[in-house]
């Protein structure tokens, strides 16, 4: 019976075309013609692969450069590109240094059907205008491309012996680094690689040699985990943030000792690494990694040396604090406070049961705001990595019969206060990140590690009780003792972190209740690019100054497991919502997209408030629950009258935002108008000529002055916050630091500006027209000097976040004690 293909559906004929490629792959070439050929049937020309012609013809592979990756050599340069499509670029394999699919396609790269790279080639929508490398920024370019090629194949084809245009996470890197460069680097490294190819099954001899003699003030940052190029990277991104710009040849402050156990699966970074404006030097780990480690410390000049692995990353401080750090309060070792991916503690160091010898990492999971952190360190009894300690202490208990791999950091720390009969402290203002677990937290033997750890420290170091009373904290701890289940880490002692009861609390006026603000962002430094981020900080710190104790909540983290210290749960409601805990004031604040907000959810809350006077009064009438206007607001330490000028923009329109991927008309308008336009944000090149384009970002600390400065400051709203009343945050801060406001209209600007303007005084616009009217008109016919600072103090004073602060404290307070009856 003959199968009717058009009763097939279409996933079906999607899984046969599966199949048949599979079948294909594992005959490999020449298999169909081979078929015909044996049918007796002339055999058909081989089909074109436009992918690869594309990957070809654009000038954008280089097979010496993939082929170091593959461990290959490849003759034609078309097999190379045809390796790279089939298997290569599903490795994270890069076909050029300027082109990294996991960087173009973060999420995608390995899903895609079509390769990231001939993706990009396409071209579409904005993708040209993403950074594909570290090496390459295409907004650093000095001109665009053109004739319909991808910037990267413009520079290739045109500026190849130029410098390249790095991209702001590869300023570590020499200035004036070119392509050529980047390939003798590479060839240095595989000349490396070949000369020690036996290095890691070798036998030490580095142990019968002298150490390196130190340096005074240069620190040796030995890192262990690095692996594979994202690694190297990771790790150099991460240093170049904690290292001095101005560091030079001639008197560094560091060198950098990559510890790594597979040379070639790291060649990409290892090759980009000799290229850093420090010193890098490989240690392979063919030994192990505390036997690598033991050789980089014996090798290391520096007069310190930093322990750390290549998952973990500097936030805030830098090598300096660190060293500092250790000077002024004459400790063996200091360690850092280390946050989890989800920006909650990871641990500041370590403590110990009452009766238990196994260490416990000191606050994991606990919010890093709600800690009442002592300055600028203080004593913990251990510390894992990172770990700063002085070279020569290092190597004076580096021959210990010690633990080699699980807790051998831990290990190390107790071993160098013992011998330096001085403490381990943590820095308080250094935070370092950890994306994952590494090198010292898994061993292919833990029953021996575990062993040697608990006869080396059968009495544990002192001070965890006295730093649980430090802390206000009354640990649990539970779990079982390590050497019970070696081979499950996850049932080990751990700990939750509840407070001692402040029996002062009940006498304070208003009781200092604990504050969780949920929001949306990511936990990662692009939330500092979210307006929610500024908000949410800014109303915090408006609720400790009236005695709250407050905590600003992640996406990632809404749910953590200390919720249960939390008295009110504060949602910002924006893209999304949020979990709730059980036994909680609950409070949710709309500020933006209200069309995503339901009456369920509200129903949610105890208490209910809206950033916009007629959706609040709408929402409450339809849903029939009590919802209070509290409009959005400005911080006064930040939005003030600044008069420092920022010449770039007096005279002119000014406008700081994104494109939010549309042609917003205010910006669009204004240029039309034929006024001096400049606009700060992304995605602009679509829709402004490059004239009216002045950045892409202004930080927010010096934003007032943009506003101030300008001859306007516009503004307009999104068409659904429009039309529901939400008035935007911007509104207020041009107002707070004496802007000379020019925004669309939308109900509640009157209940701003109504003690201090005259009625239709605001400058403000609904038609294309309207705003080329006010424009040519000139922002002196609307405001004068007198009014602008008028203005900037009423905002200030009752459109703060003091302001809004009170009044989400006081219905709090009244909602806590009309439902203590029943309690």
């Amino acid at each position: 019976m003959a199968l009717d293909p058009s009763r097939i559906s279409k996933a079906s004929r999607r899984r046969l075309g599966r199949i048949v490629r599979a079948v294909r792959r594992r005959l490999g070439p020449g298999a169909d013609e081979k078929g015909a050929a044996e049918a007796g049937t002339p055999e058909p020309a081989a089909p074109a692969d436009p992918a690869l012609h594309r990957v070809l013809d654009a000038g954008v592979f280089d097979v010496e450069w993939y082929g170091a990756q593959a461990g290959t050599t490849f003759a034609d340069p078309a097999d190379a590109a045809r390796h790279y499509l089939a298997q290569g670029r599903r490795k994270g394999w890069w076909p050029h240094p300027l082109f990294v699919p996991a960087r173009y396609r973060p999420k995608a790269w390995q899903r895609d059907d079509t390769d990231p790279l001939v993706i990009y080639l396409k071209g579409v929508g904005d993708s040209w205008k993403a950074s594909p490398s570290p090496l390459f920024d295409p907004g650093r370019l000095d001109r665009p491309a053109a004739d319909g090629r991808s910037p990267l194949a413009a520079f290739l084809a045109d500026d190849a012996d130029a410098p390249l245009p790095l991209a702001p996470d590869a300023r570590w890197m020499r200035d004036g680094v070119t392509l050529a460069d980047v390939r003798e680097a590479l060839r240095a490294e595989l000349r490396d690689q070949a000369d020690h190819a036996d290095q890691a099954d070798a036998a030490a001899p580095w142990r019968e040699s002298p150490a390196a003699r130190t340096l005074p003030g240069l620190t040796s940052l030995v890192v262990v985990d690095c692996d594979t190029t994202a690694d190297v990277l990771t790790v150099l991104t991460a240093i170049d943030r904690a290292v001095p710009a101005d560091d030079t040849a001639a008197a560094p402050s560091a060198e950098i000792l990559l510890v790594t156990g597979d040379r070639r699966r790291a060649v990409a970074g290892l090759a980009l690494a000799r290229l850093a404006r420090f010193d890098v030097r490989v240690v392979l780990s063919g030994q192990g990694a505390s036997s690598a480690v033991d050789q980089a410390v014996h090798g290391a000049r520096g007069e310190h040396v930093l322990l750390l692995s290549g998952r973990q990353a500097f936030r805030e401080g830098t090598l300096q604090d660190l060293r500092a750090v250790l000077t002024e309060s004459g400790a063996a070792v200091v360690h850092p406070v280390v946050l989890g991916g989800e920006l909650l503690l990871r641990d500041v160091g370590v403590v110990y049961p009452p009766r238990g010898t196994d260490p416990v990492p000191f606050l994991d999971g606990v919010h890093p705001d709600s800690v009442p952190w002592p300055r600028p360190w203080f004593e913990v009894p251990g510390a894992p990595v990172p770990l700063l300690a002085r070279t020569e202490s290092v190597r004076a208990v580096r021959d210990e019969a010690r633990v080699r791999t699980l807790w051998a950091d831990v290990d190390l720390a107790q071993r160098l206060a013992r011998h330096e009969e001085r403490p381990v402290v943590v820095a308080r203002d250094v935070v370092v990140t950890r994306s994952g677990d590494g090198t010292f937290d898994d061993t292919a033997e833990p029953e021996d590690d575990l062993a040697v750890f608990r006869a080396a420290w059968q009495t544990v170091p002192e001070g965890s009780a006295d730093l649980f009373a430090t802390f206000g904290v009354a640990p649990v701890f539970t779990g079982t003792v390590a050497l019970t289940a070696p081979g499950r880490p996850g049932t080990w002692t751990r700990a939750l972190w509840p407070s001692v009861p402040d029996t002062a609390r009940v006498r304070e006026a208003p009781p200092a209740l604990r504050w969780a603000i949920k929001t949306a962002m990511p936990a990662g430094d692009q939330a500092r690019q979210w307006g929610d981020f500024h908000f949410a900080h800014s109303l915090a710190a408006a609720l400790r100054d009236l005695g709250q104790h407050v905590v600003v909540d992640y996406a990632p983290n809404d749910a953590r497991e200390t919720s249960y210290r939390d008295d009110v749960v504060l949602m910002l409601r924006g893209l999304h919502p949020a979990r709730l805990p059980g036994d909680v004031t609950s409070v949710v604040w709309v500020i933006s997209h209200p069309e995503d907000v339901t009456a369920r959810e509200l129903a949610g809350y105890d208490l209910r408030f809206a950033a916009s006077l007629t959706w609040a009064r709408d929402v409450a009438q339809r849903w029939e629950l009590p919802v209070a206007p509290l409009l959005q607001c400005t911080d006064p330490s930040r939005f003030y009258i600044d008069d420092e000028p920022v010449e770039d923009v007096v005279g002119k329109a000014v406008l700081v935002g994104n494109t939010r991927g549309k042609a917003r008309p205010v910006a669009v308008e204004a240029v039309r108008s034929g006024v001096p336009v400049a606009v700060y944000g992304s995605g602009w090149q679509r829709f402004l000529p490059p004239e009216a384009i002045a950045g892409a970002y202004v930080p927010n600390e010096v934003l007032r002055r943009y506003y101030r400065s300008a001859a306007w400051a516009l503004n307009d709203h999104w068409p659904d916050m429009r039309d529901l009343g939400f008035v935007s945050n911007r509104v207020f801060d041009v107002l707070a630091s004496g802007g000379r406001l020019l925004t669309d209209d939308v109900y509640g600007l009157d209940e701003i500006v109504r003690p201090v303007l005259p009625e239709g005084r605001l400058a403000r616009f609904t038609t294309p027209e309207e705003l080329h009217a006010l424009l040519a008109e000139g922002s002196a016919a609307r405001y004068d000097e007198e009014m602008l600072r008028s203005l900037s103090e009423h905002v200030r004073t009752e459109h703060g976040f003091g302001a809004r602060a009170a009044v989400l404290l006081e219905a709090v307070l009244t909602h806590r004690a009309d439902n203590t009856s029943g309690t």
